[in-house]
């Protein structure tokens, strides 16, 4: 039985592993940071939901029957809440509107209400 072994002792193999290694890194998009992340999301909050909703750690929702995103887990499974969000999020009353995020809106809204538990 015959072993193929590959080695490279070419340092200029090297080279060009390392490069082809490093440009894959370049243009490899990175994801947001958590941080970054919840605070485009408490932006998105702001514009689109403060006006129905508390969306911070303690103050009250202007209007009493919306939750309050900081209670809004016990509710609701955040994991499936980004799908929610994507696909149209529908409230049982006649008063909340029909949001439809793209993905990353979704993501950074989700991230923002994960961070109001975080303290």
């Amino acid at each position: 039985m015959r072993r193929c072994s590959l080695t490279f002792s070419s340092p200029f193999v090297d080279t060009r592993i390392a490069a082809l290694l490093a440009a894959l890194f370049l243009v490899t998009p990175s994801p947001a940071p958590a941080s970054e992340l919840a605070d485009q999301g408490q932006d998105l909050a702001q514009r689109l939901c403060a006006s129905c909703h508390a969306i911070g750690r303690s103050e009250r929702s202007p209007i009493p029957v919306a939750p309050a995103f900081r209670r809004i887990e016990p509710r609701m499974d955040l994991e499936q809440m980004v799908e929610r969000l994507q696909d149209g999020l529908i409230a049982g009353h006649p008063d909340m509107p029909v949001f439809i995020l793209k993905d990353d809106e979704a993501r950074a809204l989700v991230a923002y209400m994960k961070s109001l538990r975080d303290l």
